[in-house]
Parts: C-alpha cells; sequence; structure tokens
C-alpha cells in the first residue's frame, strides 16, 4: 500500500481516444517491458497501486481508467467492442507493439476480447476472477441495506466497502476510497464512476465460450480463494 515513506508515484496522462478523454497512471519504466493493468466494473486505475509498485521494479506499469470510470470521460456505450477500440486506441498512442496485458472481472474479458482480436500485440494475458460463465453468486442482487447516493466521508465509504468484503483489510478500503470519490457542487461526496455505466452497460452479445477458444497468447487464470465471480 501507498504511504508516506514510499517516493514512488505515478505520472497521470490524459489520452483523447474516439472522442473520449481517458486516464492513465505511468509508473515509468522506459526499458522495461510494458504492461497494462484493467481495473474491475466501478473500479480505477488506483485500485492496482499496490500492485503497480510491485511489478516496476521489473515492467514499465501502466493502470487505465476504462471509459466512465475514475477519472475518464463517461460515454453512450459500455461493452467489451467499444473496449477494444479504447484498448486500440490507447495502445497505439503508447506506442507499444506488444504488451502484457493483466485485467479484473470487466477489466478481465476486456483483456481476453482484445487478445483474441489482437494475438500478435499480446505477449501475455492474466485474467483474474472472470471467465466465459459468471458464477450466480456474483449475479445475484445485492444483500444488506441499500448504498447511499452520496457519502459524507471517505471513511464512512471505507467502512461500507470493507463491511461488504473485510479480507483486504480496512485500510486498503481507505486508500481505494479515497480515489473513488468525487465532490458534488453542494458539497456531498459520490463515486467517480459515471452512472451511465450501470444504465448503458451490455455485453455486446459475445460468446465468451467460442472467443477464449480463439486466444492464443498465453493466458494465465487466477482465481481469489474467496471468489465470487469464478466458482471453479
Amino acid at each position: 500500500m501507498l504511504g508516506p515513506m514510499n517516493l514512488l508515484r505515478p505520472i497521470e496522462r490524459d489520452l483523447v481516444v474516439n472522442g473520449l478523454r481517458l486516464h492513465l497512471l505511468d509508473w515509468g519504466g522506459e526499458a522495461r517491458p510494458p504492461v497494462l493493468l484493467l481495473h474491475g466494473f466501478t473500479g480505477h486505475a488506483h485500485a492496482w497501486d499496490t500492485l503497480s509498485i510491485a511489478l516496476q521494479p521489473h515492467f514499465h506499469v501502466y493502470a487505465l481508467d476504462q471509459r466512465g470510470h475514475g477519472d475518464s470521460d463517461a460515454a453512450d456505450v459500455y461493452n467489451p467492442v467499444v473496449a477494444f477500440d479504447d484498448l486500440t486506441g490507447v495502445v497505439d498512442q503508447l506506442g507499444l507493439a506488444s504488451l502484457v496485458l493483466v485485467g479484473l472481472s470487466m477489466g478481465g474479458r476486456n483483456g481476453m476480447y482484445f487478445a483474441s482480436r489482437q494475438p500478435g500485440r499480446v505477449q501475455k494475458l492474466v485474467v483474474v476472477d472472470i471467465g466465459p460463465e459468471i458464477s450466480a453468486r456474483a449475479s445475484a442482487p445485492a444483500s444488506g441495506p441499500p448504498e447511499p447516493e452520496t457519502w459524507e466521508s471517505i471513511e464512512q465509504a471505507a467502512q461500507h466497502l470493507y463491511r461488504g468484503n473485510p479480507f483486504p483489510g480496512i485500510h486498503y478500503y481507505r486508500w481505494v476510497a479515497s480515489h473513488s470519490l468525487r465532490p458534488r457542487p453542494d458539497g456531498a461526496l459520490v463515486w467517480k464512476w459515471h452512472p451511465s455505466v450501470k444504465t448503458r452497460r451490455s455485453t455486446g452479445d459475445v460468446d465468451w465460450w467460442a472467443l477464449l477458444r480463439t486466444i492464443v497468447p498465453p493466458t494465465l487464470v487466477l482465481r481469489g480463494e474467496h471468489s465470487t465471480g469464478l466458482d471453479r
């Protein structure tokens, strides 16, 4: 986790791709193999900070705020097809002939789609807690009290996230929440992800089992011990 004694900080970059401003964290390392990290649904690039610091001595690490998430612009459409167009534009603007692609959940599926369409540009693919099918537990409606529309503080949001899954620890959620909220004009805090990511999201009619069979680059699938996204 980042702390006051850790001086490593990313360069924040904005790329204009498909008419959208996409925010990118560049952790440096120009002579090292490039790796691009893709967060999950309603996540953001800073969710990868701890991993980025661990990888940075060995890779040139980039972490992307995907459309509608983090500090990137909202859009009219959200699906793997438009995400592929975004990723192609990002990789082109970064001048990367090929790279290692790591994706969590939604980011994992977007990485799978990209690798299936651009196999020559993906050296290796890492897919975290997602697959061709999503478990019934992950698809079930959220239980517990409804989430408030606004937050009074970062701590309130962090405690809410912690109650949903205490395993990472409250310090992790305080860090994540500090990058997950933005102030409204009235001073209330709201999530940075745009509401349209939920109302305009689709799967793009992708046959994920068929797509999986077309992926050529070496692929590692990681399942968390307490995963709700993958049953096995």
